[in-house]
């Protein structure tokens, strides 16, 4: 079933011409839910495909990451271009109003795919509208609800708009999935009735613990052979994103070297065609780091992890390295991970 909001279901009154919905109102459980249309669509000259990897959620990246999502769009006389598609699985009509008034894009559309719909309801709710779109960005939440459309027609045709010249991303959960390999959060969910996240305390301690798992939903180049963590210094998840690439290599979902894109709250990540990547960052948040796992490590169920990664810290705003060929333009710096050891580190990879 698709609530078209803003539309009444039949038999209701009609509400008053034009009436939006709130930004945080909750749909009926279980429905597909198509916000209003801010804009109108309108053809659009995409200039090459490009990744927008946000921190925290999209409300945390600084307003010059829609800007760079408008540049990669045609002008009109209006001063507007791109259809930008916003998917959540939770939440409301969050993200349109500032997009369309800061990004200056042509539309804005929000449609939330709750968890218990099926992936053809999916499919049928959403296709569509990402067939139309020049951007396609994920919204925060949990990633084992996205995780649950893989293989279906609905990131079929998120593929198909970066394969066109368009813009695919995310922030926090919507960044978690961009990876080559994503931690999925599934494992966890079906293990624990509350809310629970593994975080580097348990995943040093235990790197083969069963709430850890991953999902393949995407396979952008620039990301090849590169997991995406989020939300990096704000929760300290060096060490968590260590034992999952040694997880990774564990499980056989890639071959090393094993990268991983760690972005902080309140900065994103932007990445043009050919690769290269900038980083823009808000006040008091901690920028990107690039981690290279060259030798994994051999993993023993209940032992703690003990390895050495490389790392990069990209705490400048603007930034710029290439991310396609792990080209950092900057030294890598050795971190030893010991998961016996509290902190783990053998030096605070934060600095």
């Amino acid at each position: 079933m698709i609530a078209l909001c803003g539309l009444p279901a039949a038999g209701a009154p009609l509400a008053a011409a034009g009436a939006l919905l709130p930004p945080t109102a909750a749909p009926t459980p279980c429905t597909a839910t198509v916000f209003p249309l801010a804009g109108r669509i309108a053809p659009t000259r995409r200039r090459g495909p490009g990744l927008l990897l946000s921190g925290g959620g999209v409300e945390s990246m600084p307003d010059i990451g829609l800007a760079w999502m408008r540049a990669h769009f045609g002008t009109s006389a209006r001063g507007r271009a791109g259809n930008v598609v916003v998917l959540r699985a939770s939440g409301g009509r969050e993200y349109t109003d500032r997009f369309y008034r800061v990004g200056r894009f042509a539309s804005v559309r929000e449609i939330l795919l709750p968890p218990c719909l099926s992936r053809t309801a999916v499919a049928a709710s959403a296709v569509g509208a990402v067939g139309r779109a020049d951007a396609v960005i994920f919204a925060g939440g949990d990633q084992a609800n996205y995780a649950r459309w893989t293989g279906g027609d609905l990131l079929r045709a998120v593929k198909a708009v970066y394969a066109r010249g368009g813009i695919v991303g995310g922030g926090s959960a919507g960044l978690a999935i961009q990876g080559a390999f994503a931690y999925d959060s599934v494992a966890a969910d079906r293990l624990h009735a509350d809310d629970f996240t593994v975080h580097t305390r348990d995943a040093v301690a235990n790197p083969l613990e069963a709430e850890i798992s991953f999902s393949k939903l995407f396979a952008w180049p620039p990301l090849r052979r590169t997991m995406t963590d989020t939300h990096f210094v704000e929760r300290d998840r060096f060490g968590r994103t260590v034992a999952f690439l040694a997880r990774a290599a564990h499980d056989g979902l890639a071959t090393p070297p094993l990268y991983a894109l760690g972005v902080d709250r309140g900065s994103v990540v932007l990445v043009e065609p050919n690769g290269m990547a900038t980083v823009r960052i808000a006040p008091k948040s901690g920028g990107a780091y690039l981690v290279r796992m060259s030798k994994p490590p051999v993993l023993v169920l209940g032992q703690s992890l003990r390895t050495e990664v490389e790392a990069v810290h990209f705490g400048r705003d603007g930034a710029r390295f290439d991310l396609a060929r792990k080209a950092p333009n900057a030294h890598w710096r050795r971190v030893m991970v010991d998961g016996a050891r509290i902190p783990p580190y053998d030096r605070d990879p934060y600095r």
